[in-house]
């Protein structure tokens, strides 16, 4: 792999059968998570099937179609799903909504077997989210498994203290994401993660996630947000992730989501994000002297 691939992480989830439904999108997609990376060349991956459970769907996404529970949320963390994902290098695991620390105890014995699953990851990260738990998470998995990390999600528009600050001292790799499309955000992105990295301390690795669809312009539920990122929009949040990476700002980036690579409605997004990637890497010479996450 190159630099850049080697510092890309995909973000999604697997399916079961295709065409077929998956979490946050409108139209059938035959795009499961292992072919993303195929297609983007990367080896490492947030695997969030396991972020939800067939009660949580039923009770806060009724209006997603019923195909979503059979193709994504049944078969979670099997080993069909882990044997499928072993040619990647690293895996993280996202916690089960309302039920972290099981879910997290179940992962970590999973990365006993499946020596690729690499930490425990908290989607939409805060208090109300896993946040109290997450010391009492953190050392029952580094009972199971020392060499697992922890990873959280943090949003560039919420109050640091209110949110990150308590949970910090027990993360270990912070992603990051602006919820709203802007051109502000990306042309001071680094002024954010230096920020980042001087409230959270020196020692944390910072990933910069980039949305494809637009869940937050609206103000509406995700569930009624049925739009693509603007495209210049998009065009620059990849510029900016790719050149900050390369730079080393970041530790590395995410690129969400799988579902969305084989719908129609995205195809040009998602052509713009390879060609750049594979023009980034290809002309960048990597010396090697870095080790990726």
């Amino acid at each position: 792999m190159g630099f850049l691939k080697d510092r890309i992480w995909c973000w999604g989830y697997m399916l079961n059968k295709v065409p077929g439904s998956a979490p946050f999108t409108f139209e059938k997609t035959r795009c499961s998570l292992e072919t993303q990376a195929q297609y983007l060349g990367a080896e490492r991956c947030f695997y969030m099937n396991s972020m939800f459970s067939k009660k949580y769907v039923q009770t806060y996404f009724q209006s997603w179609d019923e195909d979503v529970i059979s193709n994504c949320v049944e078969g979670v963390l099997s080993d069909a799903h882990l044997q499928r994902l072993s040619g990647m290098k690293k895996v993280f695991c996202t916690l089960e909504h309302q039920n972290y620390l099981d879910s997290a105890i179940r992962i970590a014995k999973a990365s006993l077997v499946y020596k690729n699953i690499c930490g425990v990851h908290f989607d939409d990260f805060n208090a109300a989210n896993g946040g109290s738990l997450i010391e009492e998470i953190r050392d029952k998995v580094k009972e199971i498994n020392p060499a697992l990390k922890i990873a959280a999600v943090t949003y560039s528009h919420h109050n640091w203290d209110e949110n990150y600050k308590e949970g910090i001292p027990f993360i270990d790799v912070l992603s990051r994401w602006c919820w709203v499309p802007s051109f502000d955000y990306w042309n001071t992105h680094a002024d954010d993660i230096k920020r980042v990295r001087d409230l959270a301390g020196s020692d944390k690795k910072i990933l910069q996630g980039i949305y494809i669809h637009d869940f937050g312009s609206s103000g509406k539920p995700v569930t009624e947000c049925y739009s693509c990122v603007p495209m210049d929009v998009f065009k620059r949040s990849v510029e900016t992730i790719c050149e900050h990476t390369c730079e080393k700002i970041l530790d590395g980036i995410i690129l969400p989501q799988a579902a969305y690579y084989s719908i129609a409605s995205h195809r040009e997004h998602v052509k713009f994000l390879k060609e750049y990637v594979d023009w980034a890497d290809g002309t960048m010479t990597d010396f090697g002297n870095d080790e990726p996450l």
